[in-house]
């Protein structure tokens, strides 16, 4: 299955990219094109346009931002008064950036924060066998 990437006020995008892939390997998801946004309106539109090609979207970077350009606030705009199939916090363990994963019918999209070692970590936990019972795999 294919997802999309974006990334979000991010650095080590590089890194993160692979530790996703690497990640992604396992669980027979792809993704096909990196994308970038440094600003919010930016980033709502490319999640709007990838989730017209895929429904898995994963956005790296911006948690660590609390102001109004942070993803947190965003997210929290844009899903107000909505009803949601599953709305989760991915607690890190490492005292990083949590991440969070929300569910819409048959739409995921997945924050994270842009640390390649703690991406790695989130797909040691809970989130695998979440993406593993969306997916099918």
């Amino acid at each position: 299955m294919n997802c999309e990437l974006i990334f979000y006020l991010a650095a080590k995008t590089n890194l993160c990219e692979k530790s996703l892939e690497k990640s992604l390997r396992n669980l027979d998801l792809n993704f096909q094109t990196s994308l970038f946004a440094t600003e919010s309106n930016d980033l709502g539109s490319l999640i709007i346009d990838a989730f017209e090609k895929t429904n898995v979207v994963f956005v790296i970077g911006g948690l660590s931002s609390k102001d109004e350009s942070g993803i947190e606030n965003i997210l929290s705009k844009a899903l107000a008064n909505k009803s949601l199939d599953d709305l989760k916090k991915l607690k890190n363990i490492n005292g990083g950036d949590d991440g969070y994963l929300i569910r819409q019918g048959g739409q995921l999209l997945i924050t994270l924060p842009d640390n390649p070692s703690e991406i790695e970590m989130f797909f040691e936990g809970p989130l695998k066998k979440y993406l593993e019972s969306f997916t099918g795999f």
